[in-house]
């Protein structure tokens, strides 16, 4: 017998005793009174009856009371969810598993939507030249944000109104009328993940796209032609010295030797160039005679300088594309990850010797067998 059990067999033995000794006073105090027989046996049954009746009333509620769950020391503590939110997550997960599944796929895609967020605009930051391609992946994850996060909250409020009616309604009708609208909200789900699925599928064509681009400017030995009123050195933008020391760093961790040994020529190369520029800016502050000769000469070695560092530009960006695309879920694996790094590997010594050969240009300028203007026009 537990102690609600024993609780209750103490009432009953204390509750009839009280009555026995109700009766015997009872009893004895309407015998002081001058009443017939009958209308003192009368009052005492009147009387003993009501106490019998509300005796018993009262032990049956005891009997069908609950105990009191215990307190969870450990949940009392350390709060967490609401209870009521928690039983609903329970009751959905053991009786619509289906249900349960797919709404958890759903809160999977919206986390990792919501983390790229947070991280993309560190990215865009630190890559400046990935910032356009960027965006165009960022006009993507928003729509299909927004398009999950409509049907999360039209799915989560049906759900929640049925645990509202089930928790106060007639539950087995609740229940029946909610079998049909779980089918109903499983297809909602599906709908809105194969959406979702069309998205990933766009891109994934626009990082593809972006790796073919890397490639074909791998492959553009000449530079852009620049606008109506652009200078020659403001087609492209050079990478700051820290990021490329950056990608430089990393293509060394992975051990893209044929890489970074042609990128580590160009960096050596471009320094030499630009100690022969400032050599030759100071030089015409003493020869001003030689005005026009030097700034002549200072214009082929800016050229070998811009070729220089465009050859460096095409090898960074390519490098820089394939690390945007991994931070986007492309894997090392994939067959327009692959290509790009062959593609990388195979022509990074062309590209530099591309470089060297304007360097050359600049290098075997002189000629002084031949008049400045044939030179020039040369």
């Amino acid at each position: 017998m537990d102690s609600h059990g024993l609780l209750l067999f103490i009432l009953w033995l204390a509750i009839a005793a009280g009555i026995v000794f109700f009766v015997r006073w009872l009893s004895g105090f309407l015998s002081k009174f001058k009443l017939p027989n009958d209308t003192r046996l009368l009052i005492l049954i009147a009387f003993t009856g009501v106490l019998v009746i509300a005796a018993l009333n009262f032990l049956w509620k005891q009997g069908n009371r609950e105990p009191d769950p215990p307190v969870d020391a450990e949940n009392t503590a350390n709060p967490q969810k609401p209870r009521t939110e928690l039983d609903l997550e329970t009751y959905e997960n053991t009786t619509y598993p289906a249900l349960y599944g797919l709404r958890q796929d759903m809160l999977k895609q919206m986390d990792a939507l919501h983390t790229f967020f947070g991280k993309v605009r560190e990215w865009a930051e630190q890559m400046p030249e990935q910032r356009r391609f960027l965006q165009t992946i960022i006009d993507l994850r928003w729509s299909q944000q927004q398009q999950l996060r409509k049907a999360y909250q039209e799915i989560d409020r049906s759900r929640r109104e049925f645990w509202l009616h089930y928790h106060t309604g007639e539950d087995r009708h609740v229940r029946t009328m909610f079998d049909d609208e779980a089918q109903r909200l499983q297809q909602r789900i599906q709908e809105a993940l194969g959406d979702s699925r069309e998205f990933q599928l766009a891109e994934t064509e626009a990082i593809r796209d972006h790796l073919r681009d890397a490639e074909t400017l791998l492959k553009a030995a000449k530079l852009p032609k620049p606008k109506k009123g652009q200078n020659l050195n403001t087609v492209f933008q050079p990478y700051s010295d820290q990021r490329r020391q950056t990608l430089l760093t990393t293509l060394t961790q992975r051990q893209e030797t044929s890489i970074t040994s042609n990128l580590g020529q160009l960096q050596h190369e471009e320094t030499q160039i630009r100690t022969k520029l400032a050599y030759m800016v100071e030089y015409q502050k003493v020869n001003t005679d030689l005005l026009e000769t030097t700034n002549d000469l200072i214009l082929e070695w800016n050229k070998a300088l811009i070729y220089n560092q465009y050859a460096q530009y095409r090898l960074l960006f390519a490098a820089e594309a394939l690390e945007i695309s991994v931070l986007l879920g492309i894997t090392t694996e994939s067959r327009d990850y692959a290509w790009l790094l062959k593609q990388l590997r195979e022509l990074a010594p062309s590209i530099l010797a591309q470089a060297e050969e304007e360097r050359r240009v600049a290098a075997y300028s002189y000629n002084p067998e031949v008049d400045h203007s044939n030179r020039k026009s040369r």
